[in-house]
C-alpha cells in the first residue's frame, strides 16, 4: 500500500528525479536484485492468482523505476501469480507489458484459468481475439465434465469436492457475465438453476449423514448424577429399637393426697399457699412444702 501511494505520488509530480535519487534507485535494485531469487521457487498454481509476496515485488520495480534491471520474461511469468488481485493491470501497464498480454492470456487458457483471461481481455481490448462468451461456455462445460465423469468412482467426500468446484464455477461465470454486461449473448437463467439444483442436492446429503449418526444420550436438565434406584431393603427387624429413656408422664395414675391445714405458729400470720391441683410434680416426685419460720 506504501509502495502504491508513492508511485502515485510520482506520477501526479512534475518531476520525480528530486524525490527518486540515483541512491535511493541503487538501494531498490539492490534489494530487487536480493529477492528475485527467492520468486524463481514460487509455485504459480498454489497461489491461485493472489500471492502477495510476487506482487509487493512486481510493484517495488514499479514504483522505483527499476523493472529494465531484469528480463521481461522472467517478470511476465510473475504476473499469473497475481491475476486475481485488483492492481493487476495498473502493475502490467507500469512495467511495460502490455505488449506482452497476447501470451500472458494464452498461459491462463492453458492453465484453466478464463475468468482472469477474460479480465485481462477486457483491461487490454483484445476481446476480438479472445472472444469472452465461447471462453465462458468452454469453462462450464469442463467444469462439469469433470464432475459427470468422476461421479461413480469417487467416494461420497470427494463428490462433495467435485461439486463445490461447480458451484463455484458457475457463480464465477454469471460475476463475469454481470460485470462485463454481457447477459444478451449469455443467458443467466440456466446458470441459476443450475446452481439451485448443486445446493439443493447438497443440502440433502448433509440431512441424510445428520439422520444417519447414532443418537446420544441427551443428559438430564437439571445436570444431577443418575443413582440406580434400591428396589431391596433390608428386614426392618434388622435395626434395633431403642428404649424409651422417660415414660410419657401423663400416662401416669397420680394419687392425690387430702390436703393438709397446718396451724398458725406463735400467733403470727401464717403463709398461706394454695394448695395446687395435685401434691405431684409433672416428672411423678411428691409436692415438698416449707415450715413457716419466725421472724
Amino acid at each position: 500500500m506504501l509502495m502504491e501511494s508513492l508511485e502515485q505520488l510520482l506520477a501526479d509530480s512534475l518531476s520525480d528525479e528530486q524525490i527518486l535519487t540515483s541512491d535511493i534507485k541503487e538501494k531498490a535494485k539492490v534489494i530487487a536484485k536480493e529477492w528475485k531469487p527467492k520468486l524463481d521457487h514460487l509455485d504459480i498454481e498454489a497461489s491461485s492468482g493472489n500471492s502477495l509476496e510476487s506482487h509487493a515485488f512486481l510493484q517495488l520495480l514499479a514504483t522505483f523505476d527499476i523493472s529494465s534491471e531484469f528480463d521481461q520474461d522472467e517478470i511476465c511469468r510473475l504476473i499469473p501469480a497475481v491475476t486475481r488481485r485488483r492492481q493487476t493491470v495498473d502493475l502490467c501497464r507500469s512495467l511495460g507489458l502490455s505488449h506482452k498480454m497476447p501470451g500472458l492470456i494464452n498461459v491462463l487458457l492453458d492453465s484453466g484459468r478464463e475468468i482472469e483471461a477474460i479480465n485481462l481481455a477486457y483491461a487490454f481490448k483484445l476481446t476480438e481475439q479472445f472472444a469472452p462468451v465461447p471462453l465462458l461456455k468452454s469453462y462450464l462445460k469442463e467444469a462439469k465434465k469433470v464432475s459427470q465423469v468422476k461421479a461413480g468412482s469417487m467416494s461420497p467426500g470427494a463428490q462433495n469436492e467435485i461439486n463445490e468446484r461447480e458451484l463455484s464455477a458457475l457463480k464465477a461465470v454469471i460475476k463475469c457475465i454481470e460485470e462485463h454486461k454481457l447477459e444478451e449473448q449469455y443467458s443467466v437463467n440456466p446458470l441459476q438453476k443450475r446452481i439451485l439444483q448443486l445446493e439443493k442436492a447438497k443440502a440433502d446429503k448433509r440431512r441424510a449423514a445428520e439422520a444417519a449418526k447414532p443418537q446420544s444420550k441427551r443428559p438430564r436438565a437439571t445436570g444431577s448424577v443418575y443413582t440406580p434406584r434400591i428396589t431391596s431393603m433390608p428386614d426392618k427387624s434388622f435395626y434395633r429399637a431403642l428404649p424409651e429413656r422417660f415414660a410419657y408422664p401423663y400416662d401416669r395414675q397420680y394419687v392425690y393426697a387430702a390436703e393438709a391445714h397446718h396451724p398458725t405458729l406463735m400467733g403470727s400470720a401464717p403463709y398461706t399457699i394454695s394448695p395446687p391441683h395435685t401434691t405431684y410434680y409433672g416428672n411423678g416426685y411428691q409436692v415438698q412444702y416449707q415450715t413457716a419460720y419466725l421472724h
